[in-house]
């Protein structure tokens, strides 16, 4: 897997070098089909992409092309070369054409290129289900994890066309001190995964920075050093798949703040409490599974959600630094963060009631068999992101005059 892992990386690299110099020379961009013929006929002399599986160098070149087109659309920066490390990925576009072979009686899992892996299935694989894609993940503390998607074929029914009349419906409030306020007064404490690993991390970052460069010390340093940030990662996915599940399980309405978190981050001060608390996260997992279940999820603008008297809709000034909302024009007196809680929910029930539950919602014709995908792990990336600036750089010389 390491020979299919560095493969895919130097193909990264050597497609993005062509379409930089390509560009650089002739003034000419570089198409997905004209990389993939340039493949084939590479794939024929050099020995390290013939042992790559076919439809995996080209799942690469697509993430490649992919990666320009948000750089286009300004969506994302200019693209990267891929440094040996770690971690990285490769993933198998079309596994149900035999190229992966799950077997879990056996405890393997067959890789065309590669051959059969030893694994550890952590669920029993959906029956009547078509595998999808099969995509190989090693992290950044050299575990190696497979996720198989798979998706099942189901009829239409329980199509309702009238307007959702919420039931048992709940407004959340997004914030630090607590990490969700409802509109029904829980609050739920924000983890704090992070901050709580920090003193072992710094401990580890400062005998990482000691370590020589390239000495055998370092690669274990820097391995400690990925563990922890792995574990902390999985501690946080962990708590809010439990938090999300038990938001769809008991509410059939979920009203959510549009918060724009990448704008947020910006703020150095709460740029780290922000993303420990993976606000975004939590809100993606539960629309998620809402879609299998009889509940939905909307999300609500965010603007003076903490100003606003849920009751008489006053706007009040409040400052972030009190906790406690009073309200100018009926007296109410509330926590804050509850009042902000229950305008959301007032704003959802809105949206809800004027939005005509969609054709096969509940049930939809094609959709996912489980919660989230199959991540099975093995016992032994390439990161998707989608010239120098073709159409930028002629947009600039145009406005010059050249």
């Amino acid at each position: 897997m390491l020979r299919a892992l560095e493969a895919s990386r130097r193909l990264w690299n050597d497609a993005l070098a062509h379409r930089k110099l390509r560009w650089e020379k002739e003034r000419r961009s570089t198409s997905y089909n004209l990389q993939a013929s340039i493949l084939t006929s590479e794939r024929e002399e050099d020995v390290l992409l013939a042992g790559l599986y076919s439809q995996t160098g080209q799942d690469v070149l697509r993430r490649v092309d992919s990666a320009f087109k948000s750089f286009f659309a300004h969506r994302a920066r200019y693209p990267k070369f891929k440094q040996f490390n770690q971690s990285g990925s490769f993933t198998y576009p079309q596994a149900y054409n035999g190229s992966v072979k799950p077997d879990i009686a056996r405890k393997r899992l067959f890789l065309s290129k590669i051959g059969n892996i030893r694994t550890v299935f952590h669920r029993s694989l959906p029956k009547d289900a078509r595998l999808k894609t099969c995509t190989v993940i090693r992290e950044p503390d050299g575990k190696w994890f497979a996720s198989l998607i798979f998706e099942e074929v189901v009829p239409l029914q329980n199509i309702d066309t009238t307007p959702m009349a919420p039931k048992n419906s709940l407004g959340v409030d997004l914030g630090l001190l607590s990490l969700i306020t409802t509109s029904d007064g829980e609050k739920v404490e924000h983890p704090r995964f992070l901050r709580k690993a920090e003193k072992r991390l710094k401990h580890l970052q400062r005998s990482l920075s000691s370590k020589s460069k390239g000495s055998r010390n370092r690669f274990k340093a820097r391995s400690k050093v990925a563990s922890l940030h792995s574990r902390v990662r999985r501690q946080r996915l962990d708590f809010n798949h439990k938090l999300s599940t038990r938001l769809v399980t008991e509410h059939n309405l979920i009203a959510f703040e549009d918060l724009k978190i990448r704008n947020m981050v910006r703020n150095q001060r709460l740029a780290k409490s922000i993303s420990d608390a993976a606000w975004g996260q939590l809100v993606r997992l539960t629309e998620f599974k809402a879609m299998g279940a009889e509940s939905r999820v909307v999300r609500v603008a965010a603007a003076y959600s903490t100003q606003e008297c849920f009751h008489c809709g006053t706007r009040n000034g409040v400052n972030l630094s009190m906790r406690e909302f009073v309200c100018i024009g009926c007296g109410l007196t509330l926590q804050r963060d509850l009042n902000a809680a229950r305008v959301v929910l007032k704003r959802g029930v809105i949206i809800a009631g004027r939005v005509a539950t969609k054709v096969g919602q509940h049930m939809p014709e094609l959709k996912p068999v489980e919660n989230r995908p199959l991540l099975i792990q093995t016992t032994g990336g390439v990161s998707q992101v989608s010239e120098t600036g073709t159409i930028r750089a002629l947009k600039a010389l145009e406005a010059h005059g050249y």
